[in-house]
């Protein structure tokens, strides 16, 4: 395998960086539910994690008037592995139903879910402006109050009672880079996908495999150095790793995945935990 220099890791790091600085996740947090959102590289919607310790359901309401009224709210849980998710509006101060119930449409898109150790999280996108009347159209630049909640351990439905809610606000910012990418040289083999991403303890590596080939994956924190690396020879196909964070302390980190064809970089966020 082609040996790339550590001066090479460093620059594609800090030119990665560089790009995609306008692009980096931001986090909120209330009533111990965490919210992690960014909008997307197209620049058309906004991908949110909402995070919290409890076996039940988690929501995040996006711009209500009074409490709840006239929020669109994301809410959803994890059973047997399965995410149930439901995009609702505000229909009173203490109150929500599905847009779909009311009329209007089910805008969101499901990327993925879990539910481990006590900690459901949930990955979404929504579309900024879905042309839907139980929706609030969001802009890029604004500043919009958000309230989050919580619902007691084993709450696997839409309308238990929180157990703990909360507010605070996000500002959305316009992104740079269209790619999570770094530079790529010679990709005859690729780094399919890191999902979840952000994550908190572990997260799933895939990647193909054109040929037979050393494989190197390595990851590196901000300013350069290694926090992990592992590295074997494998064949042709596809495959997957999980990777268990451990003790590495939360933030970014950029992960390098190296064989006989070449080199791809993409950053990783690893959330407080």
């Amino acid at each position: 395998m082609k040996r790339y220099s550590l001066a090479l890791i460093i620059v594609l790091l800090v030119s990665y960086t560089f790009l995609t600085a306008q692009s980096e996740w931001q986090s909120v947090s209330a009533a111990g539910v965490e919210f992690s959102y960014r909008v997307t590289a197209d620049g058309e919607n906004l991908e949110g994690i909402i995070s919290a310790a409890t076996t039940g359901w988690v929501s995040v309401g996006f711009n209500p008037t009074v409490q709840m009224r006239d929020a669109n709210i994301i809410i959803a849980y994890v059973l047997d592995n399965e995410t149930f998710i439901r995009d609702d509006w505000g229909t009173s101060n203490i109150s929500h139903a599905s847009d779909v119930s009311l009329g209007g449409t089910s805008d969101l898109s499901l990327i993925s879910g879990s539910e481990e150790g006590g900690l459901t999280s949930v990955h979404f996108v929504i579309p900024l402006d879905s042309n839907d009347q139980y929706d609030q159209p969001l802009t890029i630049g604004e500043t919009y109050p958000i309230i989050v909640a919580r619902g007691p351990n084993g709450a696997n439905n839409f309308t238990s009672q929180h157990s703990a809610a909360g507010s605070a606000q996000i500002t959305l910012q316009d992104p740079v880079s269209a790619d999570d990418s770094s530079v790529l040289i010679k990709p005859e083999n690729s780094l399919v996908a890191i999902a979840p991403n952000p994550f908190r303890n572990a997260t799933n590596i895939k990647y193909s495999l054109q040929e037979n080939t050393p494989v190197e994956i390595s990851i590196y924190n901000l300013k350069g150095q290694l926090v992990y690396k592992t590295l074997s020879n494998q064949i042709m196909g596809e495959y997957e790793l999980t990777w268990q964070a451990g003790k590495i302390p939360s933030g970014v980190y950029f992960m390098t995945f190296q064989t006989n064809g070449g080199i791809e970089g993409k950053r990783i966020t690893i959330l407080n935990r």
